[in-house]
């Protein structure tokens, strides 16, 4: 197992599209990242915009069979204006789940009508501010909220197109917290969407465009993509006939996989949905295939989020302090031992820590054989604040010359890990470094300071 992970480290550097290796350091489009670390801080996020352009350019491609497709990045997977303003120049579209994740689309440049709105709670006020907007789309999730979007869009006297999002009882091979489409609490039941869509009838400022679904996220496999789909070009084909309407978009959701173990990786480590065995053909293949059979005109909407920034970032994290532990059974008997490395990064910085399985190298010496057991521990009081899935179990690999103020950098962090962060213990919220092109960076945001955190709590009375 020791030879499969070195020798994966070794292929990496040799064949990856945005790390190599210079003067024993890891580098990211040529900018050698502990160095990131010294001027930045850790933990530290790092971004690639050529590696985010090149995912979205996968997914074009892919897709390039069908002309009228939408891809709206979900932007929930990271939603740093300047990330986003790289997704904008791409000249895609974007989803947001909130009104402030529309609020922060419009802040970098997206036009409303280039926002596909998203959630399962809708607030009144949320709804009016979107309306307001002239949204691509609202995905209504309920019998209700479509209600308050006719009762709302009466009072502004504005127009607001929708799809009903159906939930088509399809079980993905994923994380069960990740499964969208199957017993979950998003979208109406399938016999209720005749019903519901006729209402909109009525409604004289709301057009019915389409449906929508979402399967889930991190879905290693094509078909649960191709089912579901079937289920949703039948359904919509079913209330064209019956309803004597003509959609205008069908909306397939997202869930595109990023491989945190690559292909080429022939050890183990982490749950199955770790090393996927689609990308965004299969996705886009099994997609088209499915509405091809109804219609070849109707706009396409896809909301893929982990793959276009999945792959797009490292964290770098110090190495803070190490020791040698003693397992001991209840008895006294001992066990064995553990090598500990204690982190400035824990499971406030990557909040996946338990289900998710990310490559670690030491940046500080990555041309080093990577062949000694650890533990990595995070710098929380909790017990459980460990990485979990490494290629030994629980332990990892590190150079045996691994030391205190060496950079340790977490692969392919670029999706919900910065978006889900805490401040546990008082921890600060990381800084963020976008790669703009080889050689050239910024920092993008700051680390969060003690004043910021008590922002909240301050001048109340």
């Amino acid at each position: 197992m020791h030879h499969d992970y070195d020798s994966q480290r070794q292929y990496t550097l040799q064949h990856d599209r945005r790390l190599s290796a210079g003067s024993g350091h890891l580098q990211c489009e040529g900018v050698d990242l502990p160095a990131l670390a010294a001027e930045f801080g850790s933990p530290l996020f790092v971004y690639s915009a050529p590696e985010i352009r090149r995912n979205i350019a996968e997914i074009q491609q892919a897709f390039a069979s069908h002309a009228n497709t939408r891809i709206c990045y979900a932007s929930k997977a990271c939603s740093l204006l300047a990330v986003l303003q790289v997704v904008r120049a791409t000249g895609i579209s974007i989803e947001a789940n909130s009104a402030n994740e529309i609020r922060r689309c419009l802040a970098a440049g997206f036009a409303g009508n280039e926002i596909v709105y998203n959630g399962v709670v809708k607030r009144d006020e949320e709804l009016e501010f979107a309306i307001r907007q002239q949204l691509h789309a609202i995905n209504v999730d309920s019998e209700q909220e479509l209600l308050a979007i006719d009762r709302i869009s009466r009072q502004l006297q504005t127009p607001v197109r929708i799809c009903l999002r159906v939930e088509p009882n399809v079980r993905a091979a994923t994380h069960e917290g990740l499964m969208t489409a199957f017993r979950a609490k998003s979208g109406v039941d399938l016999a209720d969407a005749e019903r519901i869509c006729r209402q909109v009838a009525a409604m004289p400022h709301v057009r019915l465009c389409g449906l929508h679904m979402h399967v889930g996220d991190q879905v290693p496999d094509a078909e649960p993509f191709a089912a579901a789909t079937r289920v949703l070009v039948e359904t919509a084909r079913r209330l064209e006939s019956t309803l004597n309407i003509r959609f205008d978009m069908i909306n397939v959701g997202g869930g595109i996989p990023t491989p945190y173990r690559y292909a080429s990786d022939r050890g183990l480590g982490g749950p199955d949905n770790m090393q996927p065995a689609i990308g965004a053909a299969e996705f886009a293949d099994a997609v088209i295939r499915a509405v091809h059979a109804w219609r070849q005109d109707i706009e396409i909407c896809i909301e893929p989020g982990r793959k276009v920034v999945g792959s797009a970032a490292v964290l770098l994290t110090g190495l803070v302090s190490g020791k040698r532990k003693t397992l001991l059974n209840e008895d006294g008997s001992v066990e064995g031992q553990v090598d500990w490395r204690m982190l400035d990064a824990g499971f406030n910085a990557i909040p996946d820590y338990k289900d998710w399985y990310f490559y670690v190298y030491n940046a500080s010496r990555i041309t080093d054989s990577h062949n000694q057991p650890v533990k990595l521990g995070g710098p929380l009081c909790d017990g459980g604040d460990y990485f979990r899935h490494g290629p030994l179990g629980e332990q990892f690999l590190l150079p045996e010359a691994s030391a205190v103020g060496d950079v340790l950098a977490f692969l392919d962090v670029g999706a919900y890990q910065l978006e889900n962060q805490t401040v546990y213990n008082a921890q600060p919220r990381s800084a963020a470094v976008l790669i703009e092109d080889a050689g050239h960076y910024r920092l993008i945001r700051r680390q969060e300071r003690f004043d910021d955190m008590l922002l909240l709590e301050r001048d109340l009375a």
